[in-house]
Order: C-alpha cells, then structure tokens, then sequence
C-alpha cells in the first residue's frame, strides 16, 4: 500500500508540472545606455520582449523609480511567441550621471527590472 500511496503521489505531482504553463519573457536587452544626453532634453527607449511561455503574457503595471522617468507598455495580451512592449522615457533635468530603473509586474514568474542610464551634460 504503501508503494501505490508513493506512486500516486509522484504522479500526481508530475502531471500538476506537465500542465502548470506560464508566460515567459525573453526581453532582447533589459538596459539601455543614452551615454551624453543635453539638459532639458526629454530621451526614451522602447524595451522590447517575446512571450516564450504558453500563456499569454499580461502586463499589469510598469513603475519608475522617479518622477522624472515615465513608462508606457503593451496594454493587451501578449500571446505566445509574439511581442511587446515597455517603453521608458527620462526627462534630463539635472546635470550628472543617472541610473533610473523600471520594474515589470506581470503574470509571469519573474518581474524584470529595466535599466536607463547615461550623462546629463550642458
């Protein structure tokens, strides 16, 4: 008996991982370096990604970690092995280096954080 019990068991938790999917990003880069930018001069950049999983990929929200830098994304479904979007844009006010980042939640097992970086010159 107790061997049926320990082969139901590893079956059961076989066939719970064969039809647990997801929806996977595969983003063609997760950082973006604007190197000099000018003052006052408003920059973005389009994040692109493939959903790799077998589910369709739901973004649910896209946050920047300032006020200076604001985020659009593909707002649909994005169904597998088609792509999307996470578009940052940075509004360059103040003189120096940055790193801003966006982070990602979605239905996905991972929340990606995206980087912006580069140099706010005169």
């Amino acid at each position: 008996m107790k061997k049926v019990t320990i082969i139901f068991f590893a079956s059961f938790i076989a066939f719970v991982a064969y039809c647990h999917s997801t929806a996977v990003f595969n983003w063609s880069k997760t950082q973006h370096d604007f190197g000099n930018i000018t003052k006052d001069t408003p920059v973005a950049h389009e994040f692109e990604f493939t959903n790799t999983g077998s589910e369709p990929l739901i973004v649910t929200s896209v946050t920047a970690s300032c006020g200076c830098t604001v985020a659009d994304y593909s707002k649909e479904p994005i169904a597998p092995g088609t792509n999307g979007y996470v578009k940052a844009s940075f509004d360059a006010g103040k003189l120096g280096a940055f790193v801003k980042t966006v982070t990602v939640q979605s239905n996905a097992n991972e929340n990606p954080v995206l980087t912006l970086k580069g140099t706010v010159v005169e």
